[in-house]
Parts: structure tokens; C-alpha cells; sequence
């Protein structure tokens, strides 16, 4: 950009020996000299635009979340500034089906869910037995209620309770944070009637 700044500066000069064009001579280096500080002034100008949008700011990113009562309890403090991006853009443009009238129980309705809040997942529904339907299945095995399994990639397997290391108050099984984050999110915006259930990829 200084550069662009240099050689328009350079096409408003008048013509003639007093106004030389080499960029080693004085006047060259002065007119560089101004140029430079419009060049500043234009990328702060720039910069500045970009911070008033959600998708571009970097200092303004607590204050766009403070506008959307981010960020989310489900995920927590401890999230990049992608992350909270990605969190703050989702909140902005509210939850987009897989099709224009897909119902939130469509598993391309929730996998758009997931990929708007930054997890790769694959949902799939584990059906009640149904005479006629189809044989093998265990009688009364899903109580009637229909499954959702989210196979995402968490980042650390789930670590079992173990006697003389941790405390009464820990958990038996204890899952990985993106498990946790992800069953969270998806118990806001799935129909009740469903268990998610998230498994390790």
C-alpha cells in the first residue's frame, strides 16, 4: 500500500528539473516520508472497520460476546479466539437447518448444528423395535425412546474412577471436555424425546 501512496503522490507533482522522479533524491524520500503516514493512516482505518465486525474483530471479540451473553456455559472460558469466533458468528446467525424447513430432529439439521459450532459429527438414530420392521433387535432395549449418536473427535478417551487415586466425589467414568461441550449444546436445540449419546471417533 506505501507504495501506491508513493506513486500517486508522484502523479500530482508538476513537471520540470525542481520536481525530480528518482527515488534516491531528496524530494522522492520527503514525498515517501508522507506517504508512509497515509499509508498508516489507512490500515488503521482498515483495522478499525474490521473490529466492528464479528468476523474480523480481534479486540472487540469480549465485547460482540458480552452482546450475545457469550460465552456459552456449556463451553466455557477456556476456548481459542477461533473458537469464540466460530461460537459468536453461530449466536449472530441463529441456528441454520440442513434445509430451509428441516426440523431440528433431522440428523442434517443437527449436524449443521455441529459444524456451526466447530465439531465434525455424524448423527445417526438408533430406532425402538418394531415388529415388522426388522429382526435382531432386543425387545424394550431402547425403551421406546429414540438415540442420536454424535461420532466426533474429542481429544482425550474417557478415564475410568480408579480406587486410591481419585476422590469420592469424581465421577465413575469420567468423559472427555468435548463430549461434556457437545452433549450441552445439543440438549438446548434436540426434542426432549431424545438421548444423545456421543461417541468416540
Amino acid at each position: 500500500m506505501l507504495e501506491a501512496f508513493v506513486q500517486a503522490l508522484a502523479h500530482l507533482l508538476p513537471q520540470g528539473y525542481a520536481w525530480p522522479r528518482d527515488p534516491a533524491s531528496v524530494w522522492m524520500r520527503l514525498l515517501r516520508g508522507v506517504a508512509g503516514s497515509f499509508s498508516e493512516h489507512h490500515d488503521f482505518v482498515q483495522q478499525t472497520a474490521a473490529e466492528w465486525l464479528p468476523q474480523t474483530t480481534h479486540t472487540r471479540l469480549a465485547e460482540w460476546e458480552a452482546a450475545v451473553d457469550l460465552p456459552d456455559p456449556c463451553f466455557g472460558p477456556l476456548q481459542t479466539e477461533s473458537e469464540r469466533r466460530a461460537a459468536l458468528l453461530a449466536r449472530l446467525r441463529g441456528h441454520q437447518g440442513a434445509y430451509e424447513d428441516s426440523s431440528p430432529a433431522a440428523p442434517g439439521a443437527i449436524e449443521a448444528y455441529c459444524a456451526a459450532i466447530g465439531v465434525t459429527a455424524t448423527v445417526t438414530y438408533r430406532r425402538p423395535f418394531r415388529v415388522g420392521q426388522r429382526v435382531g433387535g432386543r425387545l424394550g432395549a431402547n425403551d421406546g425412546q429414540l438415540f442420536i449418536q454424535v461420532t466426533g473427535t474429542p481429544s482425550a478417551a474417557p478415564e475410568p474412577f480408579r480406587v486410591g487415586r481419585d476422590r469420592v466425589s469424581r465421577r465413575l467414568v469420567e468423559r472427555a471436555p468435548e463430549i461434556e461441550r457437545l452433549t450441552c449444546a445439543l440438549e438446548r436445540v434436540v426434542p426432549a424425546r431424545f438421548r444423545i449419546v456421543v461417541l468416540l471417533s
